[in-house]
Formats: structure tokens, sequence, C-alpha cells
């Protein structure tokens, strides 16, 4: 017999899920609804057919995962059939959702530099900082982003991260997964999990909810939390309020409840058909110069003057002087071709905008060589974008070897005899 949802198409003689060309938060209850069935069917195996995709998002593969991986904790055999398209399917390599989906039959990619934070999946304090840390790297390499955005996105992060291993009970951790849309001007993540769920997590303390929307409204709520031994209850408030205060929206998915906030409506959609096992969180962060973190972080305590630590303040500042330091021998994107020039320019000219009165050691200690694309992209046209006397003032290169030097100097030399040529 065949069940035809919406957007999903489960053959039970088969024992197949087929998926439409798109996959979306949209599919999740379609897809859930179709698990139910197969549940029903009594059998072992099952095939994950998305040969049919040809657009999808984190929001609709990240529980797809989780899903797939409670059912295997049960026992089920899955085997999948990526898309057809090549283009979709290399975006399923490349960003992790092949492996995640089916680690049998795909491998791992340990990319963490191009405009995509692969699918990672995080099971301790220590796995989620590096997470974090990775996620906030890839954003510094991709997109020029304001220094209050960068305060809130890594604050987001942190607390939907840190949610996940101190609420949801989930035996196998989380996953999380972020891309940059540098033209868009846009970052979107989304954080999933296959745990108890925030309507049995937040009946510990509000015995007297029922329904998963009441849940997830309840925890929306500044200051509400299951439990004040595991935190204040301020995460899904204060990410919801930085990403909808910076023009982008909010996306809650648990059980059989659905929140959607945007800056301009709140959705709440009850799923009639299945249910999810877990918890999926997305969000989108607009580059809005207007967005104010403290404003986005003063809750119900008023305080309009707090603003969290960011990852430029603890990592790229050095602890005896107001200066700013990047060392290139931890930077991983290489130091051959134009594009890792480009990523380190923009990651550079971040810095720079977020403490606009440091200065910046750029030590090269370690690094043998570069490739005069590298050096023209990364020290050329920043020379030029800074102009001869703010990049003199404020970007000081130490530990260079002779070569490096030498093609460091070059490409300043090149760009701005250019730049007199133009004029």
């Amino acid at each position: 017999m065949s069940y035809i949802f919406r957007t999903t198409h489960f053959n039970s003689k088969t024992s197949t899920i087929q998926f439409s060309n798109k996959l979306n938060a949209y599919n999740l209850i379609d897809f859930c609804t179709a698990v139910d069935k197969f549940g029903a069917t009594g059998r072992e195996n099952l095939t994950i057919d998305l040969k049919a995709v040809r657009t999808a998002y984190p929001s609709g593969v990240l529980p797809i995962i989780t899903s797939l991986d409670t059912l295997r904790k049960n026992g089920i055999d899955i085997y999948v059939q990526l898309p057809k398209d090549d283009d979709t399917r290399k975006l399923f390599r490349n960003v992790n959702w092949a492996h995640f989906l089916s680690p049998s039959q795909y491998d791992k990619s340990e990319s963490t530099h191009d405009r995509h934070l692969v699918t990672r999946r995080f099971e301790n304090a220590e796995q989620q900082k590096a997470v974090v840390d990775d996620f906030m790297d890839v954003v510094l390499r991709n997109m020029h982003v304001p220094k209050d955005i960068i305060s809130g996105l890594e604050w987001s992060i942190n607390e939907l991260t840190d949610n996940v291993l101190n609420h949801s009970e989930s035996k196998m951790g989380g996953i999380v997964q972020a891309s940059t849309y540098p033209k868009n001007k846009v970052i979107a993540f989304a954080v999933a999990d296959n745990g108890i769920g925030i309507l049995k997590s937040m009946q510990e303390g509000f015995p007297d909810l029922r329904t998963d929307l009441d849940a997830i409204g309840e925890a929306i709520k500044s200051g509400v939390t299951r439990n004040s031994k595991f935190g204040q209850g301020n995460g899904l408030a204060g990410s919801l309020k930085v990403t909808t205060l910076s023009g982008g929206s909010f996306d809650i998915t648990s059980g059989a409840g659905r929140l959607i906030v945007t800056p301009d409506e709140t959705i709440k959609k009850p799923m009639f058909r299945g249910s999810y096992h877990g918890t999926v969180v997305c969000g989108q962060i607009l580059m809005s110069k207007k967005f104010s973190v403290s404003q986005a972080l003063d809750f119900a305590t008023g305080n309009k003057n707090y603003i969290p630590v960011n990852i430029i303040e603890t990592q790229y500042e050095m602890d005896d002087k107001d200066c700013l330091i990047l060392i290139m021998k931890n930077e991983t994107t290489g130091f051959g071709t134009r594009k890792s020039g480009i990523q380190i320019r923009t990651k550079v000219l971040n810095l720079l905008d977020a403490q606009p009165t440091y200065p910046i050691v750029i030590d090269w200690s370690g690094v043998p060589v570069i490739s005069s694309s590298f050096a023209d992209e990364m020290i050329g046209k920043l020379f030029i974008s800074l102009g001869a006397i703010s990049f003199s003032a404020r970007v000081r290169n130490i530990g260079m070897e002779e070569l490096v030097r030498n093609l460091l100097d070059k490409a300043i030399a090149q760009r701005l005899t250019q730049s007199r040529d133009e004029y």
C-alpha cells in the first residue's frame, strides 16, 4: 500500500519513504507521519529516497537525520539514496548530510572553511565549544559582520547547543549546521536533537502543561526554565530576540508543535498528523547595522548595557595590550589560492571593524611559503581597502620568512602602482 502526503510518499510494499523536490521545515510533518506508517508495518528495513530532491535546507534535513538516528538505535536498517541532481548531491556530500543520514554508506566531510559549517555532532561541552568556534570562524571569513551581530550570533549558538546538552536528555547529543549567504547578507543556522522534547522537559517545572505548543510558548519566555540548576531560562528567549530584531526569523519544532516568529508575525502550528521526536531550532540573522545586542539581551532585568563576550575578545585580543593578533599557522584555509586570501582578508577586516581603535599583528611564524595570488588577495587588496595611512598604522606583519616577506611587499607595490595608474 502507498501513502501519499503533501511532500512525502511512503510505499509500504517496498518500505520506502520518497521525498519531493524540496526539503525544508514544511516537509517535517509529512516525514514524521511517514515514519509512523513505517513503524506500523513492523519492518526492520527502510529506504530513504532523495533522488528527486533538488533544493534542501538544514531546517528540513537535520530533523530527518536525528529521526533516522532514533530508528537505527531501535534496530532499523536504513539505506539512503542521494539526489540525482549533481549539484544537490554534491551539497549533501560536502556539508555532511550524506554521512549523517547514512554513516555506513558515505564518508565524513572535514571541510570547515567554506561558507557552510558542515553538519557536526556534539555530545559534550568540549565538542560544543569546538563547534561554536568553528561556526564563528566560518562567519568571520565569509562576510562582513557588525560587531553586535557577532556577539548576538555567538551567544545564540552557544545557548541553543547548551540547551541540547542540559535539557534534551538525548543519548546522541545534538547536531548543528550553519550557512552564510554573503550576497543576501544572511546567516542561517539549525540545531536539532532526538531527545525528550520541550514539553516533557518543561513539565518538570510546569506539570500542568499539556500540549507541545503550550510548552514551546512557555519556553520562549525570558527567565523560564524547567530547573534553575540547569540555567537561567534565557536561551530561547534571547535567541528569538537576536534573530527577529536583526530582521530575521526564528522557528522551533518539537513534538507536535511548531512556532514561527518573524518581525511581523508569530505563527503557531499544531501538527495534527505525526510528531517529531525531539526538537529542532532554526534561525536566520540579517546583517543589520541598527541591531543592538544589548537591546536583544536585556530580558526582564532591564539591563540595557549587557553585552556578551565574543570570540574576537577571547581569541584575537592580546592579554597584555590593546591589540589584535592573528596567528597565520592556525588558519586552516591554506595559503595557495585567491579564495583563501579573500577569506583571510575578510576576517582581518571583521577583526579591525570590531575593535576600531586597535591595531592588528599578523604573525606569519611557521608559514614557509604562500602563493603570489594569496598575497595579492589578502595583503595587496587589504592595503588598498584600508589606504596607505590606515594600513601602516593598524597592520603589522611579523615572523615572516624572506620569501613570504618578498611576496607581501610585491603585492603591496603592485597594487599601489595599479592604483596610481588608474589616476
